[in-house]
């Protein structure tokens, strides 16, 4: 058995551009859902992050803008791995760097909407 080619066929498999197309417009038609529904939510008079459903919403929402922002970057950043010229690296950069901040913000939303929820129901034991 030869070990160079037991490590290629081990080696993970990029997708093809048809299902990343296709993967982003549904990670974007997710993000309009989301952020539709919490459009048509009733208003509240308590704060937006301390509804759990709203909170989901917006975090699972800005999930589905930040996913595509990351891909894209880490694909351009390897297609110019290659070039001599800055533009293509430094827009790969802003696309991650945008990726990144909506990611943590995402998240930020998520943990807000976890700590609403545990805290109505440990309030509401008392």
């Amino acid at each position: 058995m030869d070990r160079t080619n037991d490590i290629q066929s081990n080696a993970p498999k990029r997708p093809s551009p048809k299902a990343l197309v296709a993967k982003i417009i549904m990670a974007l038609a997710v993000t309009v859902t989301c952020f539709t529904v919490v459009m048509l939510l009733p208003e509240s008079d308590k704060p937006f992050f301390d509804s759990p459903l709203q909170s989901t919403l917006a975090g699972v929402g800005l999930l589905g803008v930040a996913w595509p922002l990351l891909t894209a970057g880490s694909r351009l950043r390897k297609h110019a791995a290659g070039s001599p010229y800055f533009e293509e690296g430094f827009i790969a950069g802003v696309l991650t760097l945008f990726g990144f901040i909506l990611l943590i913000v995402a998240l930020l939303c998520l943990a807000l909407a976890a700590y609403a929820l545990l805290a109505r129901f440990l309030l509401a034991g008392r």
